[in-house]
């Protein structure tokens, strides 16, 4: 009977035909001329189709073992070792379904750690500081809870053994119908889960469940497996001494974070992803700060400890980067470093919490006020043709790019990609000259609602913008600004500079010093410059680049804005109120 069969996590189907699709573990690769093993099973009948890919399951797990000890390492980096249980008592079973709950509230427990508070975790916890589930997830948990509550142990052994197999498989236990315990063993999994349940919601509530024990206190003979070393199941002999175990963190490789960013990239390409020069440049900076920091560079010897005092480096002394900046710092060290884990080239990840949660002031944007735009536009670089000489001022940028950024909300990268080929008459209104933010010609875009047509204000026209279009373009160049030639076309540095060039001007030649204003404040200006005007929501969202989901301050969904009639968003652009733009001018 189908129910006497274990179950397989390589069977799939395509068009109904049931189908055996496994991939081959990153390891090995180099030992098969393919990625993955597919092979169709020739049958729609899931009780054939099971009994097969349990054999494969047999047959690829042996063909993975003598790979591996062909290129002398252990047989332990396909997984844990499959571990039998024909010996097997009911402690055992219950243990393991003990352990099975464990699971659930400890990934429960790592989804809310990030933002868990320092009353929570003292020796009289503060169950009130618990931070919250989103809600999807909260209701799919009472949705959980009410059909569990109403189900069988038939009705859950034959609905849920499948999500329970997902999770056991990681201490190498395979799942049987026919194993004298099973039913039993389900009726303790369901009760285990409704447990879970019931120590979320009291998270959920910030009423408690915070005394939940962790999977690996959970004693069980998967923990005797593991303490005697790897074994075949059944009575097959322990893998021989010689074989080479991967090694763990602390144990040399002959590997450098270098080999990893170069795997990276390897991967990366692999999947067709992009790899950008600017984004390689600041992690190859921070491999260097982070080895000479550490003092170390094979990666074997590599800790958590030096990764977490690299972090506190970054935020103390002569540093003191925000909180964003140290963990996407932090980030590069840490992906590194599951690239080597993948790889096969260490065995024992770092371990979460290594980041730091980002206060909540932290990044805030606010627009420039009235009187702030005022006296930034008043300044000589805008009204008497004065340049600032200094490097990260960057040339005409320092005059075209807040004018920009004020008159039409692009934000700085866009603006920094804006080349010949991107100022045009838009297709539908030819008399329309409009700013095209696009991917094209290799520029990035956030997201696809950023892709489009920005109506140019015509001042800028007379100001002397028709001639640095048509000077680039005669000239050849893929962008206006000469400040990008000389850095190479790179946005992300020129970007750097002059947002710390802006930084220093606004504070101390412009006296700004209202929390939260930045570049941005000059787009968030521009919205409220809209609203102001009676704008509703679809010509900020046209002009800003909004998504259309949502309310229009949030960033970063995929999808489109409705479109709207580019006269409807020229008239906007045209018609909004800039006192200031009286005294613009552009030393000629």
């Amino acid at each position: 009977m189908a129910d006497e069969l274990g179950v397989s996590n390589h069977l799939t189907t395509r068009n109904g035909v049931c189908q055996y699709v496994r991939r081959v573990p990153e390891d090995l690769r180099a030992a098969f001329p393919f990625a993955r093993v597919q092979k169709s099973l020739g049958t729609r009948d899931q009780r054939l189709a099971r009994a097969a890919a349990l054999d494969l399951d047999r047959l690829w797990d042996r063909r993975f073992a003598e790979a591996r000890r062909a290129k002398g390492l252990s047989v332990l980096l396909g997984g844990p070792v499959r571990l039998g249980t024909e010996d097997w008592t009911w402690p055992d079973w219950q243990a393991l379904a003990t352990w099975f709950g464990a699971s659930l509230a400890e990934q429960d427990w790592r989804a809310r750690l990030r933002n868990v508070v320092g009353g929570a975790l003292a020796s009289d916890p503060d169950a009130t500081t618990l931070p919250r589930r989103d809600q999807a997830t909260v209701i799919e948990h009472i949705a959980r809870g009410r059909e569990l509550r109403s189900m069988t142990v038939a009705e859950y052994a034959s609905t849920r053994l499948a999500f329970v197999q997902s999770h056991v498989r990681r201490l190498g236990i395979s799942l049987s119908r026919t194993a004298p315990e099973h039913e039993r063993f389900m009726a303790a999994c369901l009760g285990a889960e409704l447990t879970y349940l019931d120590a979320f919601h009291l998270r959920e509530a910030r009423r408690g469940g915070l005394d939940q024990p962790h999977p690996d206190t959970i004693a069980g003979p998967w923990r005797e497996s593991r303490a005697s070393g790897p074994a075949e199941q059944g009575d097959r002999k322990a893998e021989p001494k010689s074989i080479t175990a991967r090694p763990e963190i602390g144990t040399p490789t002959g590997k450098t974070l270098a080999t990893c960013r170069a795997k990276w990239i390897e991967n990366r390409t692999k999947a067709r992803k992009q790899v950008r020069p600017e984004y390689l440049r600041e992690m190859d900076q921070t491999i260097a700060a982070f080895e000479r920091h550490a003092d170390v560079s094979d990666i074997g010897a590599i800790r958590r400890r030096h990764v977490l005092a690299f972090r506190d480096h970054l935020g103390g002394g002569d540093h003191g980067y925000k909180t964003a900046t140290i963990n996407k710092k932090v980030g590069f060290i840490t992906s590194l470093m599951g690239t080597a884990l993948n790889a096969g080239w260490v065995e024992t990840a770092l371990g979460g919490d290594i980041f730091l949660e980002v206060p909540e002031d932290e990044g805030q944007r606010e627009p420039y006020a009235e009187a702030d735009l005022a006296a930034i536009f008043a300044h000589p670089v805008f009204t008497a043709g004065h340049r600032f000489t200094r490097a990260k001022a960057c040339g005409e940028l320092q005059f075209w790019l807040p004018l920009i950024a004020c008159l039409h909300g692009m934000i700085s990268s866009e603006i920094l990609q804006l080349g010949p080929d991107t100022v045009l008459p838009h297709p539908d209104a030819p008399d329309i000259l409009c700013f095209v933010v696009t991917n094209a010609g290799d520029r990035r875009v956030k997201t696809l609602a950023r892709r489009r047509y920005v109506p140019i204000r015509r001042e800028l026209l007379d100001l002397g913008l028709s001639d640095l279009v048509a000077a680039t373009r005669r000239d050849g160049h893929p962008f206006l600004w000469s400040e990008m030639r000389a850095q190479g076309n790179d946005v992300t540095r020129v970007s750097g500079y002059f947002s710390s060039f802006w930084a220093s001007f606004s504070r101390a030649d412009v006296g700004i010093t209202t929390a939260g204003t930045s570049l941005y404040g000059f787009r968030h200006a521009f919205q409220d410059r809209l609203a102001g005007a009676g704008y509703g929501d679809e010509v900020k969202k046209a002009l800003m680049g909004h998504a259309d989901s949502g309310m229009t301050g949030r960033y970063g969904t995929k999808r489109q804005p409705r479109a709207v009639n580019i006269i409807e968003l020229d008239k906007a652009i045209q018609m909004l109120k800039w006192p200031f733009m009286t005294k613009i001018k552009i030393l000629k």
